[in-house]
């Protein structure tokens, strides 16, 4: 449906006097008449009612008129959108946080970025880790913070790879997390991508109980009912205010937790946002 059909509508919609939108467009009066015929062929209604020389909106121009308005006004919108994309100008992006992400550096990363992009707002949704590359790739959101490796071809950046630390409600030594494992048991939740390779240190007869929302886990923790494994970030200002109390493990290996950015493709401000979160996780 061509656009200029529909500001010519509006015009005779409002005056319904085709001579005088002839005027006020600079157009034939001829030329109106078959724009409002053209438009009308191809909604396959009336949309004025003709009588002799007048003519009146009726009930189907009625209804038409505020969805004309609407396309009109998209169509408006979507050009301004594209030059301020080609101008590296973004009003809003919007983003896909894995639960993790949102409720430890998302604040701080958001804080980081509004001080050099402060007219940008920023939309946020959270959403499970293995759900996020797929938000990115069909473009459902701009960027995405997950925990796991996406399978879709994505511009992606690891902004972090920090130590997985054993989270208890009370002070220990590391060396002797065995004897907390058989005192507590062991709260974990279903997108843990290190869950693996920690739990092939545990022993068969400990306690595993899973939970999906690390907030909860941290809870249960705080109230003396278990302990976890959490990446360094997630528990950091609990540990700080010594509300909780975590060390790195002493095992053989290194037990690390990534975490990944992705992008559909490259953006000035999305490079911005990532520097954001490369400065927050290396604090």
């Amino acid at each position: 449906m061509e656009i200029e059909l529909l500001k010519t509508f509006i015009f005779a919609a409002k005056k319904e006097n085709f001579r005088e939108v002839a005027e006020e467009l600079m157009m034939t009066q001829s030329a109106v008449t078959k724009q409002i015929q053209k438009l009308e062929k191809v909604l396959s209604i009336q949309l004025f009612d003709r009588v002799h020389k007048r003519v009146n909106l009726n009930a189907n121009g009625h209804y038409f008129l505020p969805r004309a308005i609407q396309l009109v006004e998209f169509e408006e919108q979507i050009v301004l959108e594209m030059k301020a994309f080609q101008a590296g100008y973004f009003q809003k992006i919007s983003l896909g946080v894995a639960p993790q992400i949102a409720n430890s550096t998302l604040p701080f990363i958001i804080q980081h970025f509004k001080k050099f992009q402060p007219d940008i707002i920023v939309q946020i949704d959270i959403l499970p880790s293995n759900e996020i590359g797929e938000a990115v790739f069909r473009q459902q959101i701009d960027i995405g913070l997950s925990k796991v490796p996406s399978t879709r071809e994505l511009l992606t950046t690891m902004i972090a790879n920090e130590p997985v630390m054993i989270v208890g409600p009370q002070p220990f030594v590391a060396k002797d997390f065995h004897l907390l494992i058989k005192k507590f048991p062991i709260y974990t939740h279903a997108f843990s991508p290190y869950w693996e390779q920690i739990e092939s240190h545990l022993p068969r007869d400990c306690r595993i109980e899973r939970l999906n929302q690390t907030e909860v886990i941290k809870t249960f923790i705080k109230q003396g009912m278990g302990i976890a494994f959490l990446p360094k970030s997630v528990v950091q200002t609990e540990i700080e205010k010594s509300e909780l109390f975590a060390q790195i493990p002493k095992i053989d290996d290194d037990i690390l937790s990534a975490t990944f950015v992705y992008t559909k493709y490259t953006h000035p401000i999305f490079d911005r946002f990532i520097k954001a979160c490369i400065t927050v996780y290396q604090k």
